[in-house]
């Protein structure tokens, strides 16, 4: 068992400071624990310490204000106009700001903004604000704006970002509606004077002295959104070659330390090339070479260089675009040192696994791994570590639902706990006794309720009908490669039964509520699942018309051309699967975009970049668009199937496709029936996960399990 002793060697700075070790926290907090109030509250600083607890060096925290950093810089304007916004049909009728906004102007924010780095430094941990220059309303560094699909005119409407999302989310992407764009004109009109650039670091650094005052190390900022090439349209200094575009960074962090020290840090973090943008929006950002020297022209004033890889997609992965070991930021470090550049360098991109942290620090090139997620997983990250083999740390799956709410609330699909430490000990109390306790099904969930069971002192006894454990997860995860993720989740969890100590499960094995009754269990969790059922349309119950586990199962081969009717997200990644197979596949939906339910940011819709060669720019697509033979078709409304052919309807005309296979996606019933079975055989029954027909989610199901382990 590794050791880890890269990981947990101390760092210093150039200027000394010292980080206890390799791995630091980005900007990517949870700011869903928080609510009303116009200041930091104890949900959001006991989230906070939770990482530096594990042991994180380093932490970012965000400045809930106009100066807040990050992709975007919110402004108080913009949250009174955004409030409430108008929601498409379908979907809420209004649909409130979610991201919190701090009154920086009462001196009792900064009391608890003292608060939060009183706890960061108790544990160790370096504590950093997120911030951002910022300009009046109506003006910009730079005059042009990625949003505006520059240099599209107004009226261009060859080419809409997030062209099959962004007309059913208006209200999320204003910007994309086809016709919204600027003119050149209009564009210039905004750009902001030398003054307004002075007043813009001056705010900054006022702002970042009161956060120095009330204990804080430094400050994050980010370099990309301010040094893109297509966006600038400034003809002074401030304007051309990236050391000029670059001139605001390089004039605040020369603000910064001589008002504030050397000793408060600036971490700077940014891709390590953008050319088309951190979406792929515009026609050029940044190269590499640019990126070297910004950063080389910068360096002699920061302290850290987050390295991240070359667009939101990329750093924000997921099992649909990227593979766990694999990480092209690294080459950016790599020429960086080549080019001479001395200062601590950290990289960030979906660095989820501790062995290759380990080897990566240990190849000297990079001094820092910046890493959000796995915290969000496994709080306990970093302690889980140090325990020899003992435990092991609960793996990410990369799903991005911590970024972008499921159901208005951001959270994890892994980890029940996370955003809900301040509720945990008053909501969740030790077991009174120790039961025994059953389990019927040997699903993700059924696993995972078993595991949370003997960790609060139970007998447990899994019963599974199948002969494997995992149920469709251990079907489907191990063949579709973009469900990689999932696959590494469900072999933890195998292994996660026997650190937790639960030895009694059989397999092949459907007991009668007779059985469990006699062997004398004190309850019983069903967790019995679901399973799939046809689409309410002619033909779709056919023989020989094939559901998507009928794929999974191994029950159908499918042939060279296929049909696949649904939209939805288990018929889209069948789709996808089908694709990489080299199948020709066509995928009909009554929606307007595929996987609308799994909508969110840098969800399955913010997969790859999108570029139109003939334009130079574009903007993001979905996970299937990697496909080529993968051809959707939206807004269509099947009216007939049969085992070889499709007949649909859209636009007032009637289609017929035919495929040698078709398969039909119409969603998935609970197996209640087969839970209910239990239900008069122990004192304590329960049913967790999909068999729960308001259970729709892993995030949910394990949510759900974990509560109902807790009434034991």
């Amino acid at each position: 068992m590794a050791e880890y002793k890269n990981i947990f060697k101390p760092c210093v700075l150039s200027n000394g400071t010292i980080l206890k070790n390799r791995i630091i926290y980005p900007n990517a907090q949870q700011s869903y624990v928080t609510g009303a109030q116009a200041s930091p509250i104890e949900a959001m600083i006991e989230d906070l310490a939770d990482f530096c607890r594990s042991g994180a060096s380093l932490m970012n925290f965000g400045h809930f204000g106009s100066l807040g950093g990050g992709a975007a810089v919110h402004t108080e304007d913009e949250k009174k106009k955004n409030a409430l916004v108008p929601a498409p049909d379908g979907y809420k009728k209004e649909m409130p700001q979610q991201a919190p906004f701090f009154d920086y102007s009462d001196a009792r924010t900064f009391n608890m903004v003292g608060q939060i780095a009183a706890v960061a430094h108790m544990f160790g941990t370096k504590i950093l604000v997120k911030m951002a220059n910022s300009f009046p309303k109506g003006v910009t560094y730079d005059g042009g704006d990625a949003k505006t699909l520059f240099p599209a005119p107004v009226g261009d409407d060859r080419l809409a970002i997030w062209r099959e999302v962004a007309d059913i989310f208006p209200h999320i992407f204003p910007w994309a509606v086809k016709g919204s764009g600027m003119s050149l004109e209009q564009m210039k009109a905004r750009i902001a004077t030398k003054e307004q650039i002075k007043q813009s670091i001056d705010d900054l650094v006022s702002m970042l002295a009161n956060y120095k005052q009330y204990g804080w190390d430094g400050v994050s900022l980010r370099g990309d959104r301010f040094i893109d090439a297509a966006t600038n349209l400034r003809e002074d200094e401030y304007g051309g070659e990236v050391e000029n575009r670059g001139r605001l960074l390089l004039e605040t962090f020369q603000k910064i330390k001589e008002v504030l020290g050397e000793d408060f840090l600036i971490e700077l973090v940014m891709p390590g090339d953008a050319p088309y943008g951190h979406d792929g929006q515009i026609p050029h950002g940044y190269s590499e070479d640019e990126f070297i020297r910004f950063v080389k022209m910068v360096e002699p004033y920061i302290d850290i260089i987050e390295i991240r890889e070359r667009s939101g997609a990329g750093y924000q992965n997921h099992g649909y675009n990227s593979t766990l070991t694999i990480h092209p930021c690294l080459e950016y470090a790599k020429h960086l040192r080549e080019a001479g550049f001395k200062g601590t360098i950290a990289v960030n991109g979906g660095f989820h696994d501790p062995d290759d942290m380990e080897k990566i620090i240990g190849e000297g090139i990079v001094d820092l791994i910046s890493a959000g997620r796995p915290f969000r997983a496994e709080p306990k990250f970093l302690e889980k570590l140090r325990m020899d083999g003992e435990e092991i740390p609960m793996p990410c799956l990369r799903c991005n639902k911590c970024h972008g709410p499921e159901r208005g609330v951001c959270g994890c699909s892994v980890n029940p706990k996370d955003a809900m430490g301040h509720r945990l000990p008053s909501i969740i109390p030790a077991p009174i006794k120790q039961k025994k306790v059953a389990i019927i099904g040997a699903g993700p969930i059924g696993l995972r309720a078993a595991c949370f069971a003997a960790e609060r002192g139970h007998t447990v006894t899994i019963f599974e009908k199948d002969n494997k454990l995992g149920g469709k997860v251990g079907y489907y995860a191990a063949l579709y490669p973009q469900k990689w993720p999932m696959a590494r989740y469900l072999s933890w969890l195998v292994d996660e039964l026997k650190r937790r100590g639960v030895k009694d499960i059989r397999l092949g094995t459907e007991p009668n509520p007779e059985d469990i009754e006699k062997e004398g269990f004190d309850a019983v969790i069903a967790c019995t699942g679901s399973h799939e059922i046809a689409p309410p349309i002619p033909g779709a119950d056919t023989k020989g018309v094939w559901l998507d586990e009928d794929v999974y199962f191994g029950n159908v081969n499918p042939g060279q051309s296929v049909i696949i009717v649904g939209g939805g997200s288990v018929a889209t990644e069948t789709a996808m699967y089908i694709a990489s197979l080299g199948k020709d596949v066509t995928i009909l939906t009554r929606q307007e975009v595929l996987m609308k339910g799994e909508f969110r940011i840098r969800g399955p819709h913010m997969a790859f970049e999108i570029i139109e060669p003939e334009l130079g720019y574009g903007g993001i697509g979905g996970a299937w668009t990697k496909y080529e033979n993968l051809k959707p078709i939206y807004n269509a409304q099947t009216k007939n199937i049969t085992p070889t052919s499709v007949t649909y309807e859209k636009d007032g005309g009637e289609i017929t496709l035919n495929a040698d296979t078709v398969i039909v996606s119409g969603g998935f019933a609970p197996n209640a029936k087969e839970a209910l079975r239990y239900a008069d055989c122990t004192k304590e029954f329960y049913i967790a996960g999909d068999a729960d027909k308001n259970c729709t989610s892993l995030m949910e199901g394990n949510r759900r399990a974990y509560g109902r382990v807790s009434l034991l």
